[in-house]
């Protein structure tokens, strides 16, 4: 049986691209496939708590307003806006704000200098949930809508706050003391929408 010339070049080409697949698995089996020797292995990172370890260069003590009253709301949201990396925008605001707000004062206020938040009055868990698991945190109001906090932590047994009136520790307490003590509270939470600062590793 004869072969025409193009019919010899097509067997020489299958008979090619088998020599090289067989070269290539041989190669690999011979320089990287060898799974006898041990294997190092780490342990899952720990999650770190609080979610939110805000450091205390960040953290913002309480004020007297120019009217007499203290200032928590907006140092709350100092603390969030520099764990946010906004820290130009902190000073500004500590310089330019100060006495008590309410919800609506506070967002109309936001709006205006072009600070991205997000808030609930209902006293949603959900939200508090989604502000831990992003690591923003949130602040959060207590003492029957009074004062204002910074939630810190948030888990299936435990909660952590950062107090503006004392800012060197968190405070820690049972997860339905906290949820209870903010929905009586009015319920109002809120936080800056950015990039907070990345865990520690």
């Amino acid at each position: 049986m004869k072969h025409t010339g193009t019919e010899t070049k097509i067997a020489a080409t299958v008979l090619l691209y088998i020599a090289a697949f067989t070269f290539v698995t041989l190669l690999i089996v011979s320089i990287g496939c060898d799974v006898t020797g041990p294997v190092k292995t780490y342990p899952t990172p720990v999650a770190e708590i609080p979610r939110v370890n805000v450091p205390v260069s960040m953290r913002q003590q309480n004020w007297i307003g120019n009217q007499g009253y203290g200032s928590c709301t907006h140092a709350a949201l100092i603390t969030l806006l520099r764990w946010n990396g906004l820290a130009e925008r902190a000073s500004a605001w500590r310089r330019t704000h100060g006495n008590g707000e309410g919800p609506w004062s506070l967002s109309k206020q936001l709006d205006y200098g072009g600070i991205r938040y997000a808030y609930v009055t209902n006293g949603s868990v959900e939200f508090l949930e989604w502000a831990i698991s992003t690591r923003r945190g949130c602040n959060i109001t207590v003492k029957g809508g009074r004062h204002m906090v910074t939630l810190v932590h948030l888990d299936e047994t435990h909660a952590g706050v950062l107090d503006n009136n004392s800012p060197g520790s968190f405070i820690w307490m049972p997860r339905n003391t906290l949820i209870s003590e903010w929905k009586s509270s009015k319920g109002w939470a809120i936080t800056p929408v950015y990039f907070p600062a990345a865990p520690l590793p």
